[in-house]
């Protein structure tokens, strides 16, 4: 794995964990590099996890709790079978038990937990935090056009399980949710840079998808 991460998941632990002992770091890394591996993933894998930290360093100083917010990160989708509905609490599972082993305070992990809870984006994240948390997940939808095609493959790699009417029906209905908001992102800043990007992206999907009917 990619030692940077590494080296950044060490820092990150010795910030927040109650030992200071590079064992807790090594094990725990070791568990995430396990976890975002199984089953293998064409997207939802360390790679969007380094995106996703990549577009946080980018906006740090808008984080309240900054280690909050880059644990939450780490751990969002450290869960992920395609054909379940409750990633996102499992996850927030699996990171209460990482920061246990880690030796983290109660309210962090309880902050953490609600921080990996907005990435279901079944609506409003709020603001502060939260709304900071979901807009970075979301960055990939105001990519450039040839990054979000390659985003959108590779989340159908994920549910190469599903028949093409199923996969069609839920993308949709993703697309039609991010749509039918008012804003797709929370954040000034997100909103300045990317809403008309992201909004571009997903009218041209879901054209091709109406499209194909």
């Amino acid at each position: 794995m990619d030692p940077t991460l590494r080296h950044r998941w060490e820092s990150l632990c010795e910030r927040v964990g109650a030992f200071k002992n590079a064992h807790e770091s090594d094990l725990t890394f070791e568990m995430l590099g396990t976890m975002y591996g199984h089953p293998p993933r064409a997207y939802h894998n360390l790679d969007h996890i380094a995106q996703c930290l990549a577009m946080f360093d980018s906006v740090r100083g808008l984080a309240e709790d900054k280690d909050a917010v880059e644990f939450a990160l780490w751990l969002h989708d450290c869960v992920f079978f395609a054909e379940r509905s409750d990633n996102e609490e499992r996850s927030a599972d699996a990171a209460s038990m990482i920061a246990g082993l880690l030796g983290c305070k109660a309210e962090f992990t309880a902050r953490v937990r609600e921080l990996i809870a907005v990435t279901r984006h079944h609506e409003e994240p709020g603001r502060g935090d939260a709304a900071l948390v979901a807009d970075i997940d979301l960055s990939i939808l105001g990519q450039a056009a040839a990054v979000y095609d390659a985003y959108r493959d590779a989340i159908r790699g994920e549910y190469a399980w599903a028949g093409e009417e199923l996969f069609r029906q839920g993308r949709m209905a993703f697309l039609r949710r991010m749509i039918e908001k008012k804003r797709v992102y929370s954040t000034q800043l997100f909103r300045k840079d990317l809403e008309g990007a992201a909004r571009g992206n997903i009218e041209r999907e879901l054209g091709e998808w109406e499209a194909a009917k």
